[in-house]
Protein backbone atom coordinates (compact mmCIF):
# COMPACT_ATOMS: atom_id res chain seq x y z
CA UNK A 1 0.00 0.00 0.00
CA UNK A 2 1.38 3.88 -0.82
CA UNK A 3 0.75 6.56 1.31
CA UNK A 4 0.34 9.60 0.28
CA UNK A 5 1.13 12.92 2.31
CA UNK A 6 0.60 16.58 2.35
CA UNK A 7 3.43 19.06 2.79
CA UNK A 8 2.94 21.35 5.91
CA UNK A 9 4.26 24.03 4.21
CA UNK A 10 3.48 24.20 0.59
CA UNK A 11 0.56 21.81 0.99
CA UNK A 12 1.87 19.77 -2.56
CA UNK A 13 1.01 15.79 -2.08
CA UNK A 14 4.56 13.54 -1.84
CA UNK A 15 5.29 9.99 -1.06
CA UNK A 16 8.52 10.46 -0.82
CA UNK A 17 10.19 13.00 1.23
CA UNK A 18 10.64 13.65 5.01
CA UNK A 19 7.62 12.97 7.60
CA UNK A 20 6.18 16.49 6.94
CA UNK A 21 7.43 18.44 4.31
CA UNK A 22 8.06 17.18 0.58
CA UNK A 23 11.91 18.45 0.04
CA UNK A 24 14.61 19.78 1.64
CA UNK A 25 13.67 23.57 1.00
CA UNK A 26 10.14 22.89 2.50
CA UNK A 27 11.97 21.41 5.98
CA UNK A 28 14.37 24.33 6.39
CA UNK A 29 11.13 26.82 6.13
CA UNK A 30 9.55 24.28 8.61
CA UNK A 31 12.79 24.62 11.01
CA UNK A 32 12.86 28.57 10.73
CA UNK A 33 9.25 29.45 11.24
CA UNK A 34 9.37 26.71 14.22
CA UNK A 35 12.30 28.53 15.31
CA UNK A 36 10.74 31.50 15.15
CA UNK A 37 7.87 30.35 17.37
CA UNK A 38 9.52 28.72 19.78
CA UNK A 39 13.53 29.86 19.93
CA UNK A 40 16.51 28.74 18.66
CA UNK A 41 16.68 26.50 21.80
CA UNK A 42 14.66 23.93 23.92
CA UNK A 43 15.57 23.19 27.40
CA UNK A 44 15.23 19.31 28.02
CA UNK A 45 15.36 18.38 31.03
CA UNK A 46 17.07 14.45 31.99
CA UNK A 47 14.34 12.73 33.64
CA UNK A 48 17.55 10.67 36.06
CA UNK A 49 19.99 13.27 36.78
CA UNK A 50 18.10 16.48 36.18
CA UNK A 51 20.37 18.10 34.60
CA UNK A 52 19.02 20.86 32.28
CA UNK A 53 20.45 20.89 28.38
CA UNK A 54 20.55 23.73 25.82
CA UNK A 55 19.26 21.57 22.55
CA UNK A 56 19.19 23.73 19.26
CA UNK A 57 15.51 22.43 17.74
CA UNK A 58 16.89 22.12 14.04
CA UNK A 59 18.72 19.30 15.77
CA UNK A 60 15.89 17.35 17.06
CA UNK A 61 13.55 18.64 13.70
CA UNK A 62 16.60 16.80 11.39
CA UNK A 63 18.45 14.16 13.86
CA UNK A 64 15.82 13.10 16.64
CA UNK A 65 16.62 13.09 20.03
CA UNK A 66 17.68 10.38 22.36
CA UNK A 67 18.14 9.92 26.14
CA UNK A 68 22.13 8.86 25.40
CA UNK A 69 22.43 12.18 23.09
CA UNK A 70 22.00 14.94 25.71
CA UNK A 71 25.87 14.56 26.77
CA UNK A 72 26.79 15.98 23.58
CA UNK A 73 24.92 19.39 24.25
CA UNK A 74 25.97 22.11 27.05
CA UNK A 75 24.06 22.50 30.04
CA UNK A 76 20.92 25.40 29.89
CA UNK A 77 22.56 28.22 31.62
CA UNK A 78 19.46 30.76 33.31
CA UNK A 79 21.69 33.73 31.53
CA UNK A 80 21.42 32.01 27.81
CA UNK A 81 17.15 31.84 27.93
Amino acid sequence: MIYVRVCIICGRSYIIGRQFTCSDKCHEELVNRLTQIFGKYKKIIDAETGRVYKVPIKDILDRGLRYKDLINYPLWEEASE
